[in-house]
């Protein structure tokens, strides 16, 4: 029996931002509507099963308009019985929190979101990834 593979292309059609803060996560939230004029509502936590039976639970919080979508994603699995290595981006380790951008492209460009990051007192340091140079980008897709 000849066997067939489906091959699926992803598209990564989205921003993302890598942020070191101390911050707790609402709070966070609470500056980036501030500084963004948008309104992250804590959403649901991402649960992601791994083969291995190592799950994750990402905190998540998201705000979401017609055509654009924001998501303050803590990059450290919040689950109490997780191993201490428990990452959304292993190769990001170092970043306490992600924020993945969709479709703000006429509002804000990445150097102007970046900018705006930066500014917020508490956030210590703000970076911008390409999304094909991540070992783990697959694990942003829920």
């Amino acid at each position: 029996m000849k066997k067939r593979k489906l091959e699926a292309e992803i598209n990564y059609d989205f921003s993302l931002f890598g942020i070191i803060s101390p911050l707790k996560e609402y709070k966070l939230a609470w500056f980036l509507n501030n500084e963004l004029d948008v309104h992250l509502d804590k959403a649901k936590d991402i649960e992601i099963v791994f083969l291995k039976n190592q799950n994750l639970i990402i905190s998540n919080f998201q705000y979401e308009t017609e055509h654009s979508k924001i998501r303050l994603l803590k990059n450290k699995s919040v689950d109490q019985f997780a191993d201490n290595s428990a990452f959304l981006l292993p190769e990001l380790h170092r970043f306490d929190y992600l924020i993945i951008v969709e479709g703000f492209d006429g509002t804000y460009s990445n150097k102007t979101l970046k900018e705006k990051l930066s500014s917020i007192p508490q956030v210590q340091f703000v970076q911008s990834f390409p999304i094909d140079s991540l070992k783990s980008k697959e694990n942003l897709i829920f």
